[in-house]
């Protein structure tokens, strides 16, 4: 079995050492036929470093690394001088320290070629000077210039206004320079984050082409369900094999669907296409689950290792970040589906959390799109940005606070009792009912829903049964716990409320629906005076 890319960016690494690569040379070839400047915005975490790693390799190495790959019988060029520059380690303060950390990157990568002491290239101050420099003295078409990550700098600073404007600025005057002696390059290819209106790239009269939402490279980042099967088998075997308990041979077709229905509600659904057509997973998520060994998990990966990013964070303290209307469908006008530098302006919302990752494309209509999240690991993202605000707002103790998230962990146990989860939701309601005015059981449920979504749980409310609604279910990949809920008001008696639970989850067989899994259920009653749950017991089959 070959071993995962993780953690890697490097093509010609990833090649040597026989990993698993998912051919994207063909989407590359269409793209490179078709122009020769572009642009493209994607999330982190995306492949964005990977793809320009394997355009440097075969447009300075030809196919040498390529062997096998749908490029390797189209591809005619001859090699170039190519200047890969990734702006993700310029993390300057000032204009100065901008500059300076630019040029001494682009000495690094021009070594050999020009001298840093000589005075055409030392009297240099601004990174425009210096490519004004190189660029003159180059040859027609002669290099290839992929720029990584090129507003780094610029989302380091969004909450400095005068150190924002002034790197916009330079790199405003560096791509004039690019621009002027545009017939120097064989090639142009720039990523991103975010994509900035007012920035030199797309400013009027630019000559690179923004593929950003165009459909034809649509799956150019990320995996399709396709290449996950094709090219994950192995690994996708072996994960069931350890999440069921079995031997690799004895992994069925049915255990294997299984794991991709769970990669496809934790990781898919993310699509970057203006006709909202076709749609990816979140390569980092499934590279992580699908390599760790012997404990296969769902978690959110993508989010806890990168999903809070500079720009994501910067834009929270702005503007509030997320909401509780967050979790529906909002529309925008496509012309205003851009970040505009004015950061307080309020066309930014939608598409700073999209072009981040924390929304989606998820259809489009005329002249507007509609974004909303992707699927259950953002999900998890959004309930936790949420209770994490919640939690500051509110005079819960530490205590408190401390007492809920050790609880919390009894989810995951199969032998989880009634007492125990009355023990976690009351701990849930001491720290985030602050208002003290439950008095219906959604509001019962929403609470702990909130909370468990925002730890990493699969929970959902009012999910469709046969005769009604099961009021709470988590689904783990193995098993499924379903709770109905009941309230009990002043002058209720509360047993009475128990039994009645106890009745609609066994008349309504709460839980037992396709896939078929072990199955939990429990009654529960939350008292509206008490704002706390007094009554809960597991409901087994043939007991009333």
């Amino acid at each position: 079995m070959k071993m995962l890319p993780t953690g890697t960016q490097s093509f010609n690494v990833i090649r040597s050492s026989d990993m698993v690569y998912v051919d994207k040379t063909a989407s590359i070839y269409q793209m490179i036929k078709s122009g020769r400047q572009f642009f493209i915005s994607r999330p982190r975490r995306f492949g964005k470093s990977l793809l320009v790693s394997t355009l440097e390799s075969l447009f300075s190495k030809g196919t040498e690394m390529f062997k096998g790959l749908a490029i390797e019988k189209v591809w005619t060029d001859k090699t170039y001088k190519v200047i890969h520059l990734d702006f993700s380690g310029v993390m300057a303060r000032t204009e100065d320290e901008f500059n300076e950390s630019a040029k001494n990157m682009i000495f690094a990568l021009t070594e050999g070629i020009i001298d840093r002491e000589k005075p055409e290239y030392s009297k240099c101050k601004t990174i425009a000077e210096l490519f004004r420099e190189i660029a003159v003295r180059a040859e027609d078409l002669s290099l290839v210039l992929l720029i990584d990550e090129y507003d780094a700098p610029l989302n380091f600073n969004l909450q400095n206004k005068e150190v924002f404007s002034a790197i916009n600025l330079q790199i405003r005057s560096f791509y004039t320079v690019i621009k002027q002696f545009e017939g120097k390059f064989r090639f142009i290819f720039v990523t991103g984050v975010s994509r900035f209106n007012k920035v030199a790239l797309f400013s009027a009269g630019s000559s690179i082409a923004d593929i950003t939402y165009g459909s034809e490279f649509s799956s150019m980042f990320g995996y399709t369900e396709d290449e996950i099967k094709t090219y994950f088998g192995d690994h996708l075997r072996a994960a069931a094999a350890s999440i069921f308990n079995v031997s690799y041979d004895e992994v069925t077709d049915i255990q294997i669907s299984q794991i991709m229905d769970e990669l496809r509600r934790h990781y898919d659904g993310y699509c970057f296409d203006k006709k909202a057509s076709t749609h990816v997973y979140q390569p980092w998520s499934v590279l992580q689950f699908l390599s760790t060994n012997d404990d296969h998990e769902f978690s959110d990966y993508w989010f806890q290792d990168s999903g809070v990013s500079t720009l994501v964070s910067n834009f929270i303290q702005l503007i509030g970040g997320v909401t509780v209307d967050d979790r529906n469908i909002h529309s925008t006008d496509w012309k205003k589906f851009e970040i505009n530098t004015d950061l307080n302006s309020p066309s930014n919302r939608l598409a700073v959390l999209t072009q981040c990752g924390y929304f989606t494309i998820k259809k489009s209509i005329a002249g507007s799109v509609f974004v909303g999240l992707p699927n259950l690991e953002l999900l998890h993202a959004w309930a936790y940005l949420l209770t994490d605000t919640m939690m500051h707002s509110v005079n819960a103790s530490g205590d408190d606070i401390n007492r809920m998230r050790v609880l919390k962990g009894s989810l995951s146990s199969q032998d989880v009792s009634a007492n125990a989860l009355s023990d976690l939701f009351n701990s849930i309601y001491k720290v985030l009912n602050s208002s003290n005015r439950i008095d219906t059981e959604y509001d019962a449920c929403d609470i702990p829903m909130l909370y468990c979504l925002g730890s990493g749980y699969d929970v959902r409310t009012e999910v469709p049964e046969k005769g009604g609604q099961a009021d709470l279910t988590f689904e783990f990949t193995d098993r499924r716990m379903v709770i109905e809920m009941k309230c009990a008001r002043d002058g209720e008696d509360a047993g009475k409320k128990l039994d009645e639970a106890k009745a609609q989850i066994e008349s309504r067989d709460y839980g037992k629906y396709a896939p078929l899994k072990k199955l939990r259920r429990f009654a529960m009653v939350f008292s509206v005076p008490e704002q706390k749950i007094v009554l809960a017991a597991e409901v087994k089959d043939g007991e009333l």
